[in-house]
């Protein structure tokens, strides 16, 4: 069976062309999502979602991931002019990948982060803190994991006080 994007005389001769599989439009969003999602808690000061606290390095190495992830997808193996023109993952699938990779990034991200803010930095914490800031404000200071616990507990106290037994 001949792929779509491969004609006949093709398939006949029997060149074989790699098709973009899902999986590796995946790993690409993937990787470039979470440098995208590092370079911008680094430079809007979010420290609730960095995965390294250095400023220099997590920069460099957030514009390595995006850079490495673009070579790796488009130009390993001169992939744009042998695949990308002839096969790849259809728009209506590529769009649902998309989505559901970055969302699966930031929720990694907020994960990962939140773990190593319990278990790496929650000692070197300081007191930033001058007011209680509300939604994503609050990862300038708190772990994603922290700022639910805060807001569940808000949210417990101000039900607590509007409920009267009957």
């Amino acid at each position: 069976m001949v792929h779509p994007g491969i004609s006949r005389e093709e398939g006949r001769v029997g060149i074989t062309l790699e098709i973009v599989r899902a999986w590796q439009y995946f790993i690409f969003v993937f990787i470039a999502v979470m440098g995208m999602l590092q370079l911008i808690a680094t430079c809007n000061q979010l420290k609730g979602m960095l995965l390294i606290r250095n400023k220099p390095i997590t920069v460099v190495l957030s514009i390595a991931a995006i850079v490495f992830a673009f070579w790796w997808f488009f130009f390993r193996d001169s992939r744009i002019d042998t695949v990308m023109r002839r096969t790849g993952v259809e728009g209506a699938q590529q769009f649902t990948v998309f989505c559901w990779t970055a969302f699966t990034a930031l929720v990694v991200t907020l994960v990962i982060s939140s773990l190593l803010q319990m278990l790496v930095y929650r000692h070197r914490q300081g007191t930033e803190q001058e007011e209680r800031l509300e939604g994503a404000y609050q990862l300038r200071y708190v772990s994603w994991f922290q700022a639910l616990r805060e807001a569940f507990r808000r949210r417990d106290e101000s039900d607590a006080g509007t409920h009267h037994p009957g």
